[in-house]
């Protein structure tokens, strides 16, 4: 009837105080948990368990959640005593390390997830999560190292704006310190971006390679500006007088995704943004899973997960956020008008967003017998082209030197064609040439 025992789940047959090391094992985790009380741990076969009972329970885990568990996890744990079987929810802490208060910050008050068990953590990794997640308070609040920090690009923006760039209301200061958002605001930033673009479906063959540097503000805007080189328009050719033209990405989808990356990554673990342009789709990796412990679908609903607050806050104020909380629907509403979605990859340390391209599948739209709608792709215009200015057919190993495909590449756009009948071969075997209809 029930899963089996596993990282995410638990069955205790009772409450007692033991559960509150698995509570803080879920809160220290990186996805949280559910815990259904009244249900045997070994044979998982529900008990009977009467309004009381429950009641008292219900009562019990509420005050824990208030007190017994340090920094409070405040909308962190859900108890749903009414459900079939008594269950707790537990989302991933945000201020991750979690203890139990009266143990404190050492192997005997920090639980972590093995498996399906709870276990104490070692005094050596409490340290090591305590450096890492910074109690003290978010990232970006926190004083930065460095605090030999310029603002030229930030004050030319701001410029830009006509607003005075005041650093006391953009809160760069932290106790008379820069703190880590004045950080990546600065044109000292430490923190870089890169960008791949490859030829074909696959990381084999590289065709440019970048790296960003400075300002945040002005990674963004370089990202931006490279990938709207790269963002190809394509003609669709109709029954109408019109010819259409559509880029391979949208614009907006481009801008929110790119965005996105740099507001939210996590700046505590060590990776860069990440963008990879392939012939087919425009992969996009921030590090750092979704904060808050919420679900891909709640952030879709327009949820939001802060994990750089201040950041945002600045960013807003430079107009690089809009309608915060609405990115990812907007990324969908951005390909409402083609079978192919955006998709998404959420993991521990990263939350990949993947933009089909629009021009990569050929689209056939039967309008009636005689008519039909095509989309282009990049190689197939290049031979088009070619073919047009042709004095007459052309092998294939002629359109592949004036195009400069490869063989498979020219050959499978060759074949597209033949099936669109923009195309036709003249002549057989090694005589075999291509001309426009």
């Amino acid at each position: 009837m029930y899963d089996n025992e596993d990282s995410g789940i638990e069955y205790k047959a009772t409450l007692n105080n033991h559960l509150k090391r698995e509570i803080d094992s879920f809160l220290n985790s990186q996805t949280g948990g559910v815990i259904y009380l009244g249900v045997d741990d070994k044979t998982r076969a529900p008990q009977s368990v009467g309004q009381e009972t429950r009641h008292q329970w219900e009562e019990i885990i509420t005050n824990w959640a208030m007190n017994a568990f340090y920094p409070i996890p405040y909308s962190l744990i859900e108890v749903l005593p009414n459900a079939d079987v008594f269950t707790i929810k537990i989302k991933s802490g945000r201020h991750k390390l979690y203890a139990i208060a009266k143990n404190g910050f050492d192997s005997s008050g920090v639980y972590v997830r093995e498996g399906s068990s709870a276990v104490r953590a070692s005094n050596e990794r409490v340290q090591r999560m305590l450096q890492e997640f910074k109690m003290s308070g978010e990232f970006d609040s926190e004083t930065s190292d460095n605090q030999n920090l310029t603002f030229r690009v930030a004050k030319s923006v701001f410029d830009g704006l006509d607003i005075n760039f005041d650093q006391n209301s953009l809160s760069l200061m932290k106790n008379g310190k820069y703190n880590n958002a004045a950080l990546l605001i600065s044109d000292e930033n430490p923190y870089s971006a890169k960008l791949a673009m490859y030829d074909g479906l696959n990381v084999m063959s590289f065709k440019d390679k970048r790296e960003f540097v400075g300002a945040i503000t002005k990674q963004i805007d370089e990202v931006l500006d490279y990938l709207d080189l790269a963002n190809h328009k394509q003609v669709i050719i109709s029954g109408n007088a019109q010819r259409a033209e559509r880029k391979d990405y949208p614009s907006v989808a481009i801008r929110e995704a790119i965005v996105n990356a740099f507001v939210h990554r996590d700046y505590l673990l060590h990776s860069n943004v990440k963008v990879e342009l392939f012939d087919d789709r425009l992969e996009i990796v921030s590090p750092g899973g979704i904060p808050d412990g919420l679900s891909l679908e709640e952030i879709k609903d327009g949820m939001t997960a802060a994990r750089n607050p201040r950041l945002i806050h600045i960013l807003d104020k430079m107009n690089y956020i809009e309608n915060y909380g609405t990115g990812i629907r907007r990324i969908f509403a951005a390909y409402d008008d083609t079978s192919e979605k955006p998709g998404f990859e959420v993991r521990e340390n990263s939350f990949k967003i993947i933009l089909p391209n629009k021009n990569y599948t050929n689209e056939i739209h039967p309008e009636d017998d005689h008519k039909f709608n095509f989309v282009f792709t990049k190689n197939e215009q290049k031979i088009l082209a070619v073919l047009k200015n042709a004095d007459g057919p052309l092998k294939r190993t002629e359109i592949e030197g004036q195009t400069g495909l490869t063989k498979n590449k020219a050959f499978s756009a060759l074949r597209s064609l033949q099936k669109k009948s923009v195309i036709k071969v003249v002549g057989a075997s090694v005589s075999t040439r291509y001309e426009i209809i």
